[in-house]
């Protein structure tokens, strides 16, 4: 197995690129083969198999070094998992989606009220 860092992550997109640790060689990874049980980011060190793609040198069963697994262990009860940037990117869009209508709502509540005052 190959070992490296993860240069960079769109979890958006749910792609990024791992930087080997022997030759700085850049591999394509989808989060599709994450390995781990934490949240993907910029940094982590990890190890992986190496894929020949059309598309060019691909990692799969991308693996943290921390010694996290998406198994837990069968005699303890999992700890409840933090919330992954994802869920939290959405909540917020949520909140403001929210925001805006409650926003527009109270304007509108202000304008009838001024065009009360002064039409009566």
């Amino acid at each position: 197995m190959a070992q490296g860092i993860i240069k960079r992550y769109d979890f958006r997109k749910g792609f990024g690129f791992i930087a080997d640790d022997k030759n700085g060689e850049d591999f394509f990874f989808h989060k599709s083969e994450w390995q781990g049980d934490g949240p993907i980011r910029k940094g982590i060190a990890v190890k992986f198999e190496v894929k020949d793609s059309d598309k060019g040198p691909q990692a799969e069963s991308v693996i943290p070094l921390d010694g996290a697994s998406s198994k837990p262990s069968s005699n303890k009860k999992p700890a409840a998992k933090p919330a992954s940037l994802e869920a939290r990117v959405a909540s917020l869009e949520s909140a403001v989606g929210t925001w805006k209508v409650l926003s527009f709502l109270a304007l509108a509540g202000v304008i009838a009220l001024v065009i009360e005052k002064f039409v009566l």
